[in-house]
């Protein structure tokens, strides 16, 4: 009887620590409030075609933990690369013509990381991120231009439980993709 009491145990401190999947829903585009920010902007003449560098950055999904206790073991798929190139390229068609003929804007990922904790609870019956951290490093080469430049949004949601399962982490990509947008306008505006 100890033996099993013993082999149950070590099954259940195994299955915790391997943590399991968790898929969440996502969304790919900018947000309404988003989009009119940008639209505020000066628009450029120049025609763009946005260049990743990694080439597969657009298909990128981490698969990782939270970085709080809670999910901390979990495998959760994070698809920081295609949420931040996708929303990137729609913020910056907010300022200029997007063609594969246009003027190459080669962006090159140094780093990117999607940071995120789950609402602690024993209640929750789906997890919900309450702390967004989203950091991205990138080298920008536009017409002889290069620079580089360290954006990060950190949210946090003051309700208890979240108020979504992936909200925080949608609007955090959106704010990097916007602050990518007004830094790349400086640029392109220069030409």
């Amino acid at each position: 009887m100890k033996k099993l009491l013993s082999l149950s145990t070590l099954i259940l401190v195994a299955t915790l620590f391997t943590g399991c999947a968790v898929n969440l829903p996502y969304n790919n585009r900018l947000n309404y409030t988003s989009i009119s920010e940008l639209s505020a902007l000066p628009k450029v003449q120049d025609t763009v075609y946005i260049k990743w560098n990694p080439e597969t950055f657009p298909q990128r999904i981490d698969i990782q933990g939270s970085d709080g206790f809670v999910g901390g073991g979990t495998r959760t798929r994070i698809p920081t690369g295609v949420a931040l190139s996708s929303r990137i390229e729609e913020a910056i068609a907010q300022i200029a013509k997007l063609s594969s003929n246009g003027s190459p804007l080669t962006i090159t990922v140094e780093k990117a990381r999607s940071g995120f904790e789950y609402t602690a609870g024993i209640l929750n019956r789906a997890p919900a991120i309450d702390v967004a951290d989203v950091t991205l490093v990138a080298t920008f080469e536009y017409k002889g231009q290069k620079w580089t430049n360290t954006f990060n949004s950190k949210l946090k949601d003051p309700k208890m439980g979240g108020s979504s399962q992936t909200g925080l982490l949608d609007k955090a990509w959106d704010d990097i993709a916007v602050q990518v947008t007004k830094d790349v306008s400086k640029h392109l505006g220069n030409n």
